[in-house]
């Protein structure tokens, strides 16, 4: 069965600049990562280059001075790797695990919140020759994240384990 969800999720991956596949994704991300659900996330943009998520200002998302939380923050900036990692790779082919999470928070976030994983010199190549050679990589990635104004509220460094699913050994 996840191999079929995780075939979907490819294709829907690679038509995902229409808005159809767009609406598609959000829906089945909500429902495949239940953890992101209550955040309101909404997948705004999707190319080989950017990935675009945003996070809603309302009350589930606030801390003790009614501003976006931090770990929403730090959820946005991995959701945004992460899904940047799954349009480039591929999930059916790739198991994706967070190995490392950092965030620099820069101005508090009191509005709609967009996160921007945007990799446009990023090797891809290169990537895709190791795990055809050793099976499995590391990589970080970062996400910027800005309010409507585009003052920019915080930085977010995940660093991914990639590894080929023929070389896991635990169960999915």
């Amino acid at each position: 069965m996840k191999k079929m969800a995780f075939s979907l999720m490819d294709k829907l991956m690679r038509t995902s600049d229409k808005k159809s596949s767009l609406l598609a994704l959000n829906q089945i991300f909500k429902v495949s990562i239940p953890f992101n659900a209550p955040h309101g996330f909404n997948i705004e943009e999707i190319s080989t280059d950017k990935i675009k998520i945003s996070i809603p200002n309302r009350k589930l998302n606030h801390n003790h001075l009614s501003g976006i939380h931090a770990c929403a923050m730090a959820t946005l900036g991995e959701f945004c790797a992460g899904l940047w990692l799954t349009k480039n790779l591929g999930i059916s082919q790739y198991r994706l695990i967070l190995a490392e999470l950092n965030v620099k928070y820069h101005y508090q976030g009191r509005t709609k919140l967009m996160g921007e994983c945007s990799l446009k010199d990023f090797d891809l190549t290169s990537i895709q020759k190791t795990l055809e050679v050793e099976g499995k990589t590391t990589i970080p990635l970062i996400t910027e994240i800005h309010d409507k104004n585009l003052m920019h509220v915080a930085t977010v460094t995940s660093t991914w384990q990639i590894k080929s699913w023929d070389k896991v050994k635990t169960k999915a």
